[in-house]
């Protein structure tokens, strides 16, 4: 590609220029990756035209390529030449504008047919309401927190028979979709054959305790090649072929297929034993290679201690916590640093972070490998972490980081015993009108529970969200989808099933 100036240099004009270099220094040649053209690998338009520059200069040429504010032309003598489109008449700015709209219409239906949901229209999808874009490919509301939207569908439990949805052409075991905090578009996380869901016979919510693992490795990695060769296919198809590049921070880190389709970019990964990976991203994202920026210690300080509610009867709750249902799997310690480190202004994955933390096929997640690398990302963005390994639990322990709005990263045994408890206990507290002969209650379920040998088993990690001193109890949050964002529990049973550690992200 050569400067805009030189697209103009064999026609004589009389008078000056304004596309002189000193006001318009030459435009550096785009990447390979960054200039991505809306149609792969074909001109926008086939025949040569007469354009003509904002200040009057014209040249035959053909319009190769429309990206975002910029256009690139091919002068009849095989030169290409990128510029901004500002820089053409009024007239040609139209021109490009309408044929931008019927390119957007050319590639809708196959790009649709490709996905195998109405995904895209003519309207940039990240300009979209993201919503909207859930609604497309069938996605349930996972979290209604405001400014952390967010929707997800567990796609093998899900079709008519289950099992029979697709996305570009093959079954995705989680498709998660974020929102920016205005609710349009802002990322979305496909994972297809991965080592924690593939052949993983657990169920949902407090019953993924009772599965197992019917998979092979070699079966395992025969899926996942599958997989990744079914949706490159189908994705080179509509979009020609795909560049290579590295995307993602710290370990997470990856080697992608990029494809660009109008203002984003999908990328596509295969893990080896790990899982396969699309995501839909802005360019500017791929192009830095999924660097995200510093968070604004102010803003977010000031976001959490907002968040911590207080009520007459003694309930001290930290509110706005997104939701990550872990599905189907032992992923409940990535799905609660998710939570957490998306509360604390970082964007997060859980299936990056079970990446990191060694999840074995079936599920199952290494917490100490998982902290280490959640701690140098946590660092990168400038925040701290705390770990405590109190032998019991007790409200003058955590309500130092609840009142200040932080959540208590937990782990635990979730045994039925404590289970029904959280369950019965929630359900009837939202009746309670008399607190004291509540707190009387609490006080003889605590000690039954005093008297109770520890039963370890069932390894789970969830939240401490809250607590109130004078029923002598703390709230708790599973990441198992909407219906445990939150439930009550004694700290005497709390401490029945005390697993030992706690873990803070510090703002």
């Amino acid at each position: 590609m050569l400067s805009v100036e030189r697209l103009w240099k064999p026609i004589r004009f009389q008078g000056k220029s304004p596309l002189n270099r000193a006001h318009h220094p030459p435009l550096a040649a785009a990447t390979a990756l960054a200039a991505a053209a809306l149609v792969a690998g074909s001109p926008c338009h086939a025949e040569s035209r007469s354009f003509t520059s904002n200040d009057g200069r014209t040249i035959e040429a053909t319009l190769e390529k429309i990206q975002r504010d910029q256009v690139t032309l091919l002068r009849d003598d095989g030169q290409s030449f990128t510029f901004p489109i500002e820089f053409l008449s009024a007239k040609d700015q139209e021109f490009i504008e309408q044929r931008r709209k019927e390119i957007a219409r050319e590639r809708v239906e196959p790009l649709n047919q490709a996905a195998g949901h109405p995904l895209f229209n003519t309207e940039p999808i990240l300009a979209r309401p993201a919503a909207d874009i859930a609604k497309a490919l069938g996605l349930r509301r996972e979290s209604q927190t405001e400014g952390l939207l967010s929707w997800r569908l567990y796609a093998a439990f899900h079709g008519d028979p289950p099992g029979s949805y697709r996305l570009f052409g093959a079954m995705p075991y989680s498709i998660a979709l974020y929102a920016d905090p205005d609710g349009s578009f802002g990322n979305l996380s496909v994972v297809y054959a991965n080592k924690g869901d593939f052949g993983s016979k657990a169920g949902m919510g407090e019953d993924h305790f009772g599965g197992g693992d019917g998979a092979s490795e070699d079966s395992l990695a025969a899926a996942m090649e599958r997989d990744f060769e079914k949706i490159t296919a189908t994705l080179t198809k509509s979009l020609g072929e795909p560049t290579r590049q590295r995307f993602g921070e710290g370990k997470s880190r990856r080697t992608v297929s990029r494809w660009d389709s109008g203002d984003a970019a999908i990328l596509l990964a295969l893990e080896d034993e790990e899982f396969v990976n699309l995501s839909i991203v802005s360019p500017e994202s791929a192009d830095s290679g999924g660097k995200t920026s510093k968070v604004d210690d102010s803003r977010i300080k000031q976001r959490i201690a907002g968040a911590v509610q207080r009520s007459e009867n003694g309930d001290v709750l930290i509110r706005g916590i997104p939701m990550v249902d872990q599905g189907p799997k032992g992923y409940c310690v990535p799905a609660t640093f998710e939570r957490a480190m998306r509360f604390m202004g970082m964007e997060a994955d859980m299936y990056l972070l079970a990446m990191v933390g060694q999840s074995s096929a079936g599920g199952g997640t290494s917490p100490e490998l998982l902290i280490d690398e959640v701690k140098s990302q946590v660092y990168r963005k400038a925040r701290r972490t705390r770990d405590d390994d109190p032998d019991k639990l007790s409200i003058s322990r955590l309500d130092r980081y609840i009142n200040e709005g932080i959540p208590v990263m937990w782990t635990m045994y979730s045994l039925p015993l404590y289970n029904a408890v959280a369950d019965t206990n929630t359900e009837e507290r939202g009746e309670v009108d008399d607190w004291d002969a509540w707190a009387r209650r609490i006080a003889g379920q605590a000690e039954k529970f005093d008297d109770l040998e520890q039963a370890p088993g069932n390894h789970h990690i969830c939240m401490i969200i809250g607590y109130n001193a004078k029923t002598g109890e703390i709230a708790v949050s599973d990441s198992w989808g909407p219906s445990y964002r939150l439930r009550w529990v004694p700290v005497a049973a709390a401490n029945w099933a005390h697993g030992g550690r706690l873990f803070m992200i510090m703002p």
